[in-house]
């Protein structure tokens, strides 16, 4: 079921949401024992799970055809 680019947009998802709650904490926005730096990270696996599998980039589409000026 999960195979290819839902795992990658994973973990992806992940180390962005990640890299995103220690720039919250770094920058002085949210404090350490706050929830948000465990809660984010795992929001990210779900954001990018998602967004790799209802992504339209790269589908299973028809590949498009060149178009022959020779032929009417």
């Amino acid at each position: 079921m999960f195979r290819g680019r839902p795992v990658l947009g994973g973990i992806m998802g992940f180390l962005c949401f990640l890299f995103i709650a220690l720039d919250l904490l770094f920058f002085g926005i949210v404090p350490l024992n706050s929830p948000v730096i465990t809660i984010l990270p795992l929001v990210g696996i779900v954001f990018g799970l998602v967004w790799a599998k209802f992504a339209p980039l790269g589908g299973g589409g028809p590949a498009a055809s060149p178009h022959d000026p020779t032929s009417f």
